[in-house]
């Protein structure tokens, strides 16, 4: 049976990220093991090889491979993992190249290698699902985060969270005003500060929905600065959602043309002559 493509569904550069992360990450756990038993064979100092970096890189292939499972599912082993994939690689080159050691050497290029192809390959999927316009990627998966979040349509909701972020992103990028830039500023701020209000390290996107909840109301009760923010996410999320057509009809807003009084109303733009004669719009402007 043939089952219709969904909107916003997985893309091909998802799937094939998905697939290398399930190939990667047991190949880093099995460096990792080879690591543990030969560390003069890669290092001249055994702790350093043997555990320090054997571990580190251990456990960066376990969250690739978490990741691997379900890319959005598992987002935040995904981050996770592609950050200390970088501290690792740079870890395995420094190394080999104070010991002046090929091996070591190799490993740390090839995993620099590794995390490039990681991170275009993912910029390249989100680019694909959503063509962003106005806000970049990571600021695009902020902002549905923060629709899924402040919008709740206990089951009835007309629009996906993808949807109206892609609907904001649009917006924002047809208006020109210096408030735009401020916009992206408050989803920078949302993305990696705000989940400190809780005590969660982890970008505001990686959370479960209760917890964006929790960071939603505390930035909601706060006072000052984190108040304009508070408001900024309710524009954000509110312009996108119920400035739709399903959205305006989910609230029961009905176009004037589609009520009664309206279907045979005359809507020609009515046309005044120019109360200004030309010699005294040049007098004005003099």
């Amino acid at each position: 049976m043939d089952y219709p493509m969904r909107r916003y569904g997985m893309t091909v550069q998802e799937i094939v990220l998905g697939d290398f992360l399930a190939l990667k990450g047991p190949g880093l756990v099995a460096l990792a093991i080879a690591a543990a038993i030969w560390p003069h064979a890669l290092l001249p100092h055994p702790v350093v090889a043997g555990g320090l970096l054997a571990g580190a890189t251990a456990g960066v292939g376990v969250l690739l491979t978490l990741a691997g499972a379900g890319l959005r599912q598992n987002r935040a082993a995904l981050d996770l993992g592609q950050g200390l994939l970088a501290g690792v690689a740079l870890a395995w080159l420094a190394w080999g190249i104070v010991a002046l050691r090929a091996v070591p050497i190799c490993i740390g290029a090839a995993l620099v290698i590794l995390f490039a192809l990681l991170t275009l390959v993912r910029r390249a999927a989100v680019l694909a699902r959503f063509q962003p316009r106005f806000f970049s990627t990571r600021q695009l998966e902020t902002l549905i985060a923060v629709v899924d979040t402040m919008i709740d349509g206990d089951g009835r909701a007309v629009r996906t969270p993808e949807e109206t972020a892609v609907t904001v992103d649009h917006l924002m990028d047809e208006i020109r005003t210096p408030v735009t830039a401020e916009l992206k500023m408050v989803l920078v701020l949302v993305e990696w500060a705000l989940p400190l209000m809780i005590g969660r390290p982890l970008p505001f996107s990686t959370l479960g929905s209760h917890q964006r909840r929790r960071v939603v109301e505390k930035v909601i009760g706060a006072k000052g600065l984190f108040r304009d923010v508070a408001r900024s996410l309710k524009v954000l999320a509110s312009a996108g959602y119920y400035g739709s057509p399903e959205g305006m009809r989910a609230m029961g807003y009905v176009p004037f043309e589609e009520r009664a009084r309206g279907r045979n109303a005359d809507t020609t733009p009515l046309h005044h002559p120019d109360p200004f004669a030309a010699g005294d719009r040049e007098a004005v402007r003099r």
